[in-house]
């Protein structure tokens, strides 16, 4: 990412802000003005006022000297204010185009990159952004027009003692280049290790009850806080760089300095150069390095945001594996033809294939189940069927229209996907029902608890609906949660329902009651249930049985396990499978759907 482009991308996000950029603009030229004046008003001060021992004179002359220094006081407030609004504007709207982008990306991308990664690009790299944006422009006009006053005003004062100064300019810029690829190579590794140590950060408080279990809480610990001083080491680094640039700057100002004072001297003793036109110049020079001193510092922080912002850019440029490009925005209800899958395959970045060549129809109100072995493919198939990722070859229709041609806040409507491991909010039971379907009455509210054998957990709490769960709802069990999740699912009654091993951490008659609730349930609605306790799912209208990404068989249980001795021997298995062990299958068949292509 080159910098004309950078500049271009800045200049774009300051633009709906030209009335404070004009402002600050107008006030950071004007401050570079009033800045020039005050050594001439020194200069008139000490050769002309002070030699007419004039009271009064003197007086006006140090009342203006004075003004001056509190014009530029004003006028600098003015521009910093300016900039600062147009700093929290740039900052709050992009991290709210942060947001909003991060919301639309594909779940595999969430699950590739760590919260505390994400929160570090809109936190801290939005904010850098935004202050770079605020004060480059203004910090640059005010620097250029102060130097040039000032090189003109030191012609007009002495030639010969400014043609001294120039010779340095030259140096100046060739520190520049020799710290400029340093600086940018320790910027990007600094940023890089601020955003590592916040994920790893943040990976950690979220699962110390977990940590907890094995008895790994010093050795998670440790791993956080040598990420810290890895970022620390980072961070020295980049300081120590900066630090050696400023350094260096300095010396060549403080070089140029002593040669202009020793020609200053020698102008003087001439009888050239007045005492007041002396310190006049020796003003304007400690002046004249100012602005390209600001620059230099500038020039810093513009390494430090341009890190910030590839990273800024990298994410709002960052396209979603499923895209949002359809125009259907409608299903007839109720639904007519279903779910098809035409030939689907699918493959992991890797190259390994998980889905082969899956043909499925899926007619509306049906009562489906997905069964096999782990890893066969049972959740690839069903994040698939709910557009949580597209197939690599094939097509799946809904109502004969492929479900990328339709918009997916549509299809998100019409397809409500539960997954095992659900995702709850610190609100109250209320508020996470109610979170897809804010609009439910009462009475449909109470159907989902009752449909979820919810109530009694309910019941059990303090404040009944209004409880508040809490981060991550730890004061639920695993089954709690579960049912919560369905109860949410159900209240949405959408057109067709994907349950995901969202039964597995429930006892079996807890299990049995849902589903038989499930199916008693709305008859226009498809059910599409995933588990491992093949003896819960007798009563489904057919079962479709995968074995290493295929599909082998399927029919009713009766079919199945008079003609099929896979399914035989998972049925027979089922009774041993715990809800512990159904959910580590599931994770690690998260972990390869985590590897997917995109």
């Amino acid at each position: 990412m080159d910098s004309p482009t950078t500049t271009r991308w800045l200049i774009g996000r300051a633009k709906p802000h030209t009335g404070s950029v004009i402002v600050s603009v107008i006030a950071a030229i004007v401050g570079g003005i009033v800045a020039t004046v005050d050594p001439l008003l020194m200069r008139h001060w000490l050769d002309v006022t002070l030699p007419s021992h004039k009271n009064t004179s003197s007086l006006l002359m140090v009342g203006l000297i004075a003004l001056c220094f509190l014009a530029r006081s004003v006028v600098g407030g003015v521009s910093s204010l300016a900039s600062f609004r147009i700093g929290q504007y740039i900052g709050l709207e992009l991290r709210g185009d942060l947001v909003r982008h991060m919301s639309t990306l594909s779940s595999d991308w969430h699950e590739r990159v760590l919260v505390g990664e994400k929160l570090s690009r809109i936190e801290q790299d939005a904010e850098q952004v935004a202050q770079f944006a605020a004060d480059a422009l203004n910090t640059i006009l005010r620097s250029v027009l102060f130097f040039a006053l000032n090189l003109a005003i030191m012609f007009t004062l002495n030639w010969r003692m400014t043609l001294t100064v120039l010779p340095f300019l030259p140096l100046f810029l060739w520190v520049r280049v020799g710290f400029r690829s340093v600086i940018l190579a320790r910027a990007d590794r600094a940023q890089a290790e601020v955003g590592r140590s916040s994920a790893r950060l943040a990976e950690h408080l979220g699962a110390i009850p977990q940590i907890q279990l094995p008895g790994a809480e010093e050795r998670s610990a440790t791993h956080v806080i040598d990420t810290r001083y890895q970022t620390a080491a980072a961070q020295w680094a980049q300081r120590r760089t900066e630090i050696g640039f400023s350094v260096a700057v300095t010396s060549v100002m403080a070089l140029a300095i002593m040669c202009l004072l020793g020609v200053g001297t020698h102008e003087y003793l001439r009888g050239v150069l007045s005492i007041g036109s002396l310190v006049a110049f020796y003003s304007y020079v400690t002046r004249i390095f100012e602005p390209v001193s600001t620059v230099m510092e500038l020039y810093a922080r513009s390494q430090r945001m341009l890190a910030s912002t590839r990273r800024v850019r990298e994410i709002l440029e960052t396209t979603a594996t499923v895209q949002d490009h359809g125009l259907v925005d409608s299903l007839p209800s109720p639904m007519r033809r279903g779910l098809v899958c035409d030939s689907i395959c699918f493959s992991h970045s890797d190259g390994k294939q998980t889905l082969h060549d899956i043909s499925l129809s899926i007619r509306p109100g049906e009562r489906l189940a997905i069964v096999g072995r782990s890893g066969s493919g049972k959740s690839t198939l069903a994040r698939l069927l709910a557009r949580v990722a597209n197939p690599m070859r094939g097509t799946i229709t809904l109502e004969k229209i492929a479900l990328q041609d339709y918009r997916l806040v549509t299809l998100r409507s019409a397809i409500c996907y539960v997954p095992q491991q659900p995702t709850l909010f610190s609100g109250t039971i209320r508020d996470n029902m109610l979170y897809a379907s804010p609009l439910a009455s009462d009475s449909r509210l109470e159907a989902a608890i009752e449909s979820a054998q919810l109530r009694d957990v309910v019941q059990r709490l303090p404040d009944g609906l209004s409880t508040k769960l809490g981060p991550d709802a730890a004061g639920l069990s695993g089954g709690e949660r579960q049912r919560l999740a369905l109860a949410r699912a159900l209240l949405r009654e959408s057109a067709i329902l994907i349950l995901d091993e969202a039964t597995s951490a429930l006892d079996v008659p807890t299990e049995k009651a849902i589903l038989r609730s499930i199916a008693e349930g709305r008859q226009e609605q498809t059910v599409v249930i995933i588990s491992h306790r093949l003896r819960s799912l007798t009563w489904v209208d057919r079962l479709v049985l995968l074995d290493a990404g295929r599909i082998i068989a399927e029919g009713t249980h009766e079919e199945l396990y008079r003609d099929c001795a896979l399914y035989r021997e998972l049925f027979e298995q089922s009774d041993e499978i715990s809800p512990e062990a159904s959910e580590s299958q599931d994770r690690a068949s998260k972990m390869q759907f985590q590897a997917m292509s995109t």
